[in-house]
């Protein structure tokens, strides 16, 4: 999930459970390529995952002692 910060003119109505805004064109495409930027990242340290967590280990004994 991603967080989007919309200006307020676009707003059309809002509920207890959601809200409709009218985008222009080139902001709804900005909206998706920037989309696609985090999908893109999304999974980069996967495979470093046991790295980081042992990283992370060794981080936490330092700062206990």
């Amino acid at each position: 999930m991603s967080i989007v910060k919309i200006p307020k003119q676009y707003l059309i109505a809002e509920d207890d459970d959601s809200i409709t805004v009218d985008l222009p064109e080139p902001a709804l495409k900005r909206l998706q390529k920037d989309y696609q930027k985090v999908e893109q990242a999304q999974g980069i340290l996967k495979d470093r995952k046991e790295e980081i967590l042992s990283h992370l280990s060794t981080l936490r004994q330092e700062w206990e002692q």
